[in-house]
């Protein structure tokens, strides 16, 4: 019988395997979920540390001490809105401080227009690399409200949290 551990290693290689081999047949073909135009290029914006308020609208889960885990989690937000035209989009990279990784993230507006189409610590641009430090958000305007102004402004945001510590 197999040890604990080689369990363990085994099915974290298998869980590997079928993550390279979606992103390479995704690359290959062309049908990821991650595809953008060709002419779409993300740039990385600056961010702020987010507010309480901010950081509850953008969602942000307090598991953490239930689980008995000692974390710090660092809300970033775009300093400034990001505006989006009618029947285009944007790709944009928040960026975590030092010390801490991007572990999930996603966009703050207030319109049913802006439709997220990708949300992921993987660049959604060129070779879609793993980013472990930035989250990457594509936000595409969909004009669903045909009185919704044009531009539509939203505002990227990123949790970051630092290395995971289980127990005292």
């Amino acid at each position: 019988m197999p040890s604990r551990r080689s369990v363990i290693v085994g099915m974290a290689l298998v869980a590997a395997g079928v993550l390279l081999g979606y992103l390479a047949v995704a690359g290959a073909t062309g049908s990821g979920a991650a595809r953008p135009e060709a002419a779409a290029t993300p740039v990385k914006v600056a961010s702020r540390p987010a507010t309480q308020g901010e950081a509850a609208a953008a969602g942000l889960a307090k598991v953490a001490p239930k689980l008995g885990l000692r974390v710090t989690v660092k809300t970033r937000i775009s300093s400034h809105a990001i505006m989006t035209n009618k029947n285009s989009g944007d790709f944009v990279g928040l960026t975590c401080p030092h010390g801490y990784m991007a572990l999930s993230g996603g966009a703050v507006t207030g319109f049913i227009n802006l439709l997220i189409s990708h949300s992921a610590p993987i660049k959604p641009t060129g070779r879609q690399r793993y980013t472990p430090r930035t989250w990457w958000v594509a936000v595409t305007n969909v004009p669903t409200d045909p009185d919704a102004e044009d531009p539509l402004p939203w505002h990227p945001v990123v949790n970051c949290v630092n290395r995971i510590r289980v127990g005292s």
